[in-house]
């Protein structure tokens, strides 16, 4: 990954910045204005790489409900004639009444569909 790959190298930058300090081989201010320069562009990263994983996760928990909700709906050999509880309970997470003939359904997969009734 190569976001991976820059923190690492910030990283080393940064030692070897401490190693020069260490050493009284860097001024001062030098020292502080690349110490504050690499500090913030590995906090930077830090929080570009823990966005990309919660969206990572975010997709993945969305595959795995649609996953789910296929496995169900294939496993239905017939076609639905009547009103099937165990199909609306593995689809529907929950329901919103906008209003008496509006209706919110939030799906497990993460959609949503508004339904109006006439």
């Amino acid at each position: 990954m190569k976001i991976d790959e820059q923190m690492e190298q910030l990283k080393d930058d940064l030692k070897g910045l401490v190693s020069l300090k260490l050493r009284d081989q860097i001024e001062e201010s030098v020292y502080a204005e690349e110490n504050a320069r690499i500090s913030k562009e590995l906090d930077e990263l830090r929080q570009e790489k823990a966005t990309i994983e919660k969206d990572n996760d975010h997709k993945s928990q969305v595959t795995q409900r649609v996953n789910e909700i296929i496995q169900v709906m294939n496993a239905r050999q017939d076609l639905l004639e009547q009103f099937d509880d165990e199909l609306f309970n593995a689809l529907i997470e929950k329901i919103t009444i906008l209003s008496p003939t509006r209706y919110l359904f939030f799906l497990k997969s993460g959609l949503e569909i508004e339904e109006f009734e006439e």
